[in-house]
């Protein structure tokens, strides 16, 4: 019920405003003047004021000054000659204004008016937070992330789609999966998943679809399963190409349909449930090999969703493992951490086979394990290691409006850099890494203005 409270000193004005908003639906409030109003106001949370512009104790301006409209509509009431404070009550944040006097049907019409528009404000605003809170865990900005992420927000639009999202092991399909329950509406709707890769067929199918009691010989009580519990909200089934052939016929039929049978049951249970289907395997050769049924793959590939895997979202890299520096130095109560150029420059060319996974499980051995609050080279696995000085190339891409000296100068920078982290400072020690002398190192340093003369 829209609650509304009047601010004004005419008795039998607020007396007939508040029967006529009052047989209109509303919930109405009155006070005669600015002190008792704003005494009240904590605990009122009014969606609408009638304020007038004129009262004993106070202007309406300051009143007006000293209420958030931004969760209030606040509609001065005016006496004629009194424009300009009109305007410059528009002007501090109030919706609208009325002149006295006025008829009744007149204000609320205007009343109406008001909270429809707050509404729809309030309604714009949620979506905005929910597609922010939707998407804020995919982080990166290339290309195909983008791509992603403007796929993912026009899926928030379709109430029950059935989506496959296919990608690498550790590209991070599950947040895809809650994006898309999120951006559906799903806040408040329940998000169930299931590895279709953990469970024997036998126990899968009473995961899935529940059983009765006595349906097997273990089954001493009914088992609510994994379906009905997320009838309303989402049903993610990851791994999905492990799903046994035997059990694929009866998915397909809940796909179809909506309606199951518990194990052992006879009565169709009809839910509404929105089906995310995830898998890093090759669908396509499974059905070639007999593994996977042709009918399901079509009725799960409504909507395909592809993860781009870690080493095609070129920068995103970096973005990525700042994100996760900062996650495990708040989790584990270390002070902030950076990466040296060393490692950055590895961590920007290394192939990251694990993907994002792999990437955030590193960091956080990192945040726990290292000493100081630079992360150098010599953290970093063996494999990584080895590509800090035998494999320093920089695949940076060069084009026409570079300058080739500088161009070159900086990779020469970022080598001897690495070295020199790598050598723990020692630069005879950075030198032999490089395969070039100390004095050739020295000199080098002075040309890349990094030593005295």
């Amino acid at each position: 019920m829209p609650h509304i409270a009047i601010v004004d000193d005419e008795k039998v004005l607020v007396n007939s405003l508040s029967i006529a908003l009052t047989d209109e639906g509303y919930s109405v409030q009155s006070y005669h003047n600015g002190t008792d109003f704003l005494s009240a106001l904590p605990g009122i949370s009014p969606d609408i004021v009638l304020l007038d512009l004129r009262l004993p104790d106070m202007s309406g301006l300051e009143i007006l000054d000293r209420l958030d409209t931004s969760t209030m509509q606040v509609i001065m009431i005016t006496a004629h000659g009194d424009m300009d404070s009109a305007i410059n009550a528009m002007k501090s944040g109030a919706y609208d204004f009325i002149n006295k006097p006025f008829e009744l049907d007149e204000i609320i019409l205007l009343a109406e008016k008001a909270y429809q528009e707050m509404r729809l404000t309030s309604e714009v605003e949620h979506l905005r937070r929910r597609n922010v809170e939707g998407l804020h865990q995919i982080v990166g900005e290339s290309t195909p992330v983008a791509e992603l992420l403007s796929q993912l927000e026009r899926l928030g639009n379709i109430p029950e789609c059935t989506v496959l999202v296919r990608g690498e092991s550790g590209t991070g399909k599950e947040l895809v999966a809650k994006a898309v329950h999120t951006l559906g509406g799903g806040e408040e709707t329940p998000f169930i998943d299931i590895n279709c890769s953990a469970f024997p067929e036998h126990l899968l199918e009473s995961e899935l679809f529940g059983h009765e009691k006595g349906a097997f010989t273990d089954a001493k009580e009914k088992k609510v399963g994994l379906i009905e519990m997320a009838d309303g909200g989402t049903l993610f089934l990851d791994e999905i190409g492990e799903f046994p052939l035997p059990l694929q016929a009866k998915l397909l039929r809940f796909l179809e349909s909506k309606t199951f049978r518990r194990v052992g049951g006879n009565r169709e249970i009809n839910v509404s449930v929105r089906i995310v289907a995830a898998t890093n395997r090759d669908l396509e050769r499974s059905i070639r090999e007999g593994e996977f049924r042709e009918d399901l793959y079509y009725r799960l590939n409504v909507i395909p969703v592809f993860v781009p895997p870690l080493r095609e979202r070129e920068g995103d890299v970096l973005l990525l493992a700042e994100h996760f520096l900062q996650e495990y130095a708040k989790r584990f109560g270390r002070e902030r951490l950076i990466l040296s150029g060393g490692v950055k420059n590895i961590f920007s060319n290394y192939a990251w086979p694990g993907n994002v996974r792999e990437l955030k499980n590193l960091i956080e051995r990192l945040v726990i394990m290292s000493a100081n609050h630079v992360i150098d080279v010599g953290q970093l696995p063996p494999e990584m290691q080895k590509s800090a000085v035998s494999e320093p190339s920089v695949k940076r891409p060069f084009s026409a409006d570079m300058n080739l000296d500088v161009y070159l100068a900086k990779i020469e920078y970022e080598l001897i850099q690495d070295a020199i982290i790598k050598a723990k400072g020692v630069k005879s020690e950075a030198a032999k890494l490089l395969g070039i002398s100390r004095h050739s190192l020295k000199r080098r340093l002075q040309r890349l203005g990094q030593e005295d003369e």
